[in-house]
């Protein structure tokens, strides 16, 4: 249930930052707001990296210490999962890519890929031998591979 409730705020959030997009778009010129929007990435990705690197703080959301995370504690989780789809959605409005079927996209891969590492964690193992510095500097990098991407097309 937890996962789903993380999924649905998702949503809302990704859904409430393309609103948010769309009204910054009519306020610039379109060169302006792809700027904007690939400058967005670049900073996401790239504090991916510096987290990844220098960061030292383990944050855990089962606040209770039940071993299960219940629906308050997967309300907040799943804002801080998506607190870069804040900037995520309105980059990519004003790189227009402001489709209403982004959100329902954005939360059903978090559910999925919530299930998928629990499968990695307690079947596999991966996840425990994968570097935690690994799998944040690949996430930024891949971010600014996407802004790159658009920078050229």
């Amino acid at each position: 249930m937890a996962k789903f409730v993380v999924g649905l705020v998702s949503v809302l959030i990704m859904w409430g930052s393309l609103k948010l997009g769309e009204a910054v778009k009519y306020f610039m010129p379109p060169q302006v707001a792809n700027i904007l929007g690939i400058s967005i990435l670049v900073l996401i990705g790239l504090t991916f990296i510096r987290n990844a690197l220098f960061g030292t703080e383990k944050t855990t959301y089962d606040f209770n210490k039940s071993k299960n995370i219940d629906i308050w504690e997967a309300v907040i989780l799943g804002i801080a999962l998506s607190a870069d789809s804040i900037s995520a959605g309105i980059a990519a409005v004003t790189m227009g890519l402001g489709s209403m079927i982004i959100p329902f996209c954005v939360g059903g891969m978090q559910v999925i890929f919530l299930y998928i590492g629990d499968i990695l964690l307690e079947r596999v193992g991966i996840v425990r031998r994968m570097s935690r510095k690994l799998c944040g500097v690949l996430s930024g990098c891949l971010l600014l591979v996407i802004a790159l991407i658009r920078i050229i097309s």
